[in-house]
């Protein structure tokens, strides 16, 4: 019975030790703390990393046009955004060819092109037909898609933003799930020469020194689960005392039944 006895303390003592160790702490589910690997600039900001976006097959890009005569654009209008409002126009989506196509003006190659670059392409297809004079013309996306999935609230998101951070895209989605492992998030993202992927850390401040903390359109971003929820235990104080007095009363009512016979 001694032997019991003691198995049965070390069992009880190996049980506490784990489940202390394996509760989330605050560190895991704050964001941005404070990182010493942060840069700054001369002046004492943050230091931005922003990648310039290339447009790729599928976008949908709103050009908007302005003209000092007020010129009719006619058939073009149903596929550009007057000057004074953003919302009207359905822009147009580049074509698996990489091209768009405009009533009148045909077809231009925009896949790959930066929007500026872009820009400087309509312009030139457009001025072969209409008056270059008075008029101002800029290219943009209809809006930053992303996908989120995993442990967040998963879908399909769009921003009207022109610049989205990943702290933005978990805002706009709600998600608030404390399995979600911050430290791990994946970010898959398509581009030109084709598809790559990395993990950052969204507990460390100098993610915001980072190109992926700045979301593009067509990103994935997956949410790892923690450790934790494949044990089921160590979600919280609570949860840890919890688990360790059902597991004491568990062990104690089999050692009192072996005791007594």
């Amino acid at each position: 019975m001694s032997y019991f006895k003691s198995t049965l303390t070390k069992s009880l003592i190996l049980l506490i030790l784990f489940n202390l160790f394996s509760c989330i702490s605050l560190k895991d589910v704050q964001l941005i703390q404070p990182d010493d690997t942060l840069k700054l600039d001369k002046k004492g900001y943050i230091e931005f990393d922003k990648p310039e976006y290339h447009i790729q097959v599928n976008d949908q890009i709103l050009i908007n046009v302005a003209t000092a005569s007020g010129e009719s654009m006619g058939m073009l209008s149903s596929f550009i955004t007057a000057a004074n409002n953003t919302t009207s126009g359905r822009g147009v989506y580049v074509r698996q060819d990489g091209n768009i196509e405009l009533p009148r003006i045909g077809k231009i190659k925009l896949e790959g092109l930066t929007l500026e670059e872009a820009r400087k392409a309509v312009q030139t297809e457009f001025y072969k037909i209409y008056n270059e004079e008075g008029t101002y013309i800029d290219v943009n996306l209809a809006g930053i898609e992303y996908t989120i999935v995993g442990e967040a609230s998963q879908g399909v998101f769009r921003s009207q933003k022109k610049k989205v951070t990943l702290l933005d895209a978990f805002a706009q989605s709600g998600s608030n799930n404390i399995y979600a492992d911050l430290k791990n998030i994946r970010i898959i993202r398509s581009e030109s020469d084709g598809t790559k992927q990395v993990y950052v850390d969204l507990t460390k401040e100098s993610i915001m020194n980072s190109e992926y903390y700045w979301v593009q359109n067509n990103d994935i971003i997956v949410v790892n689960p923690r450790k934790q929820k494949i044990w089921g235990i160590g979600l919280n104080p609570l949860s840890v005392v919890t688990t360790i007095m059902g597991a004491i009363a568990t062990i104690l009512g089999v050692y009192l039944f072996f005791d007594r016979l």
